[in-house]
């Protein structure tokens, strides 16, 4: 649908915690190659793990909020 989801930001490292996987974010540079280890090792050893790596938005529509109305209730047919 959209990659957009609101304000605030998802914490992808909390959400893949919460299901058991381990998982950091990254948001500096000269922290990457230490993360790309920890999770090279932990992949090596047989367990998922997730970086949340934040990058800069940058390009035509990098700022926008933009996303299309879109509603379950609306598309509901059995009325509750």
């Amino acid at each position: 649908m959209t990659c957009y989801l609101g304000d605030p930001d998802v914490s992808y490292s909390k959400a893949a915690e919460a299901f058991g996987v381990e998982a950091e974010t990254v948001k500096e540079p000269a922290a990457l190659k230490a993360a790309f280890n920890r999770a090279k090792t932990a992949t090596m050893e047989g367990r998922p793990y997730l970086l949340d790596i934040h990058i800069q938005r940058e390009g035509l529509g990098a700022v926008s909020e933009w996303h299309p109305p879109y509603s379950l209730a609306d598309l509901r047919t059995r009325k509750v």
